[in-house]
């Protein structure tokens, strides 16, 4: 099967934000919770890439096929809080090249997104990722709730001290 490239979806960096809290929300996905049960929902799965396998080049990537079935790919060398980041990323592709181009009514067919992309379709999976884990009005409650400490914010949402710290400075918090 030919699986094509994602494009942009063209939505503002805070649109993309409201929208992966909102996927978050009507999902049933809590902040901090386990991914897997979502992705299966949304008749996903994930595979884990041996370290070995140098030519499987879709350790950290996502293929969609036609029927909206999908496969992360995520590599076996990696940690907790990065791989729940890379889940959340690779469903960003998901929701924001696959599903939103189909309800505006673009064709779009198997696609497949490749991990070390870049570009505004890698900035708008990061984004949704961002906001899907660490929706902006919880990890607000939380900050105050937890005065700030990164590592206590980290451990509450399930992410790395780094993504935590890039929220925090994205919606102004720090």
């Amino acid at each position: 099967m030919a699986y094509s490239q994602p494009v942009e979806c063209g939505l503002s960096k805070g649109s993309v934000d409201a929208l992966a809290a909102n996927v978050a929300r009507q999902i049933g996905y809590e902040p901090g919770g386990d991914l897997f049960p979502i992705i299966k929902k949304l008749n996903g799965r994930v595979v884990v890439n041996s370290l070995w396998d140098v030519t499987d080049a879709t350790s950290g990537s996502i293929k969609i096929e036609e029927d909206g079935s999908f496969v992360i790919a995520l590599a076996s060398h990696t940690g907790m809080e990065r791989d729940r980041f890379t889940i959340a990323h690779e469903l960003g592709h998901y929701v924001l090249h696959f599903l939103w181009p189909r309800q505006k009514g673009q064709g779009v067919g198997a696609i497949e997104a490749r991990r070390y992309g870049t570009g505004r379709v890698e900035w708008e999976a990061n984004w949704f990722a961002a906001g899907f884990l660490m929706p902006a009005d919880a990890f607000r409650a939380a900050w105050n709730e937890l005065g700030g400490v990164l590592g206590e914010l980290a451990n509450r949402f399930g992410v790395s001290t780094e993504a935590a710290r890039v929220r925090a400075e994205t919606l102004g918090l720090n």
